[in-house]
């Protein structure tokens, strides 16, 4: 009997725009921004700051080393502060699609519904807003729990993220369901005995859950 569902969000929960999220980093003078992130996971900095290793801090003085290292002899780098790393960040998860979260919503109804994603800081301020969801609530009001990367010190695919959420929520493996659109985030779920649900990027999710839910809960 499934009384847990977990959900990735960028990809799932929200529809991910991984092409914004590049073209802004570059327009701040980091010309390889696609090398250092990528659809299920960054690298350098970029991963750093999700998995918690440096501050918001550090990232944008990092970020400022990067793009005054790049920049041709002649051309003229503005700094970049908190407010542009985060315009650029959320160019990920830009696009909020209320009858998305209202399917969350509807499950909290019947289920313990929690978040587990790779994140930083920066998106979960902007999520933390009231005006988030367009509606009026954060992102918050559609979770029973949420478990972000950098608050973890802890990064999917990497089973130990699914170790620490199981023992801080209290859950069991057998009575959890896990969505994902990253497919090696999917396969470290299983080797802990969580059910799970692959999903394709961006895809509406609502009627495979659906389905089975009704085959986990026979």
């Amino acid at each position: 009997m499934i009384k847990n569902i977990v959900f990735d969000l960028g990809g799932v929960v929200l529809p991910l725009t991984p092409e914004k999220a590049w073209d802004r980093f570059e327009s701040l003078g980091i010309k390889n921004a696609r090398q250092q992130m990528g659809l299920y996971g960054q690298t350098g900095i970029f991963l750093k700051v999700e998995n918690g290793e440096i501050s918001e801090e550090q990232f944008i003085c990092e970020l400022n080393k990067q793009a005054q290292q790049m920049a041709n002899d002649n051309e003229n780098v503005p700094i970049i502060d908190y407010k542009a790393a985060q315009w650029a960040w959320k160019g990920y998860l830009d696009n909020v699609e209320l009858y998305r979260l209202n399917n969350l919503l509807t499950l909290k109804q019947k289920y313990n519904v929690m978040l587990l994603s790779n994140i930083n800081p920066f998106v979960v301020e902007w999520a933390g807003r009231d005006s988030f969801s367009g509606d009026g609530h954060p992102l918050g009001y559609y979770f029973n729990r949420m478990f972000f990367s950098y608050e973890m010190h802890e990064y999917k695919p990497d089973v130990s993220i699914f170790k620490k959420m199981i023992q801080q929520a209290c859950i069991k493996p057998q009575e959890t369901l896990f969505l994902d659109d990253g497919e090696h985030n999917v396969k470290a779920a299983e080797k802990l005995g969580i059910h799970t649900l692959h999903v394709k990027e961006n895809q509406d999710w609502m009627p495979l859950l659906t389905e089975q839910l009704n085959k986990l809960n026979k």
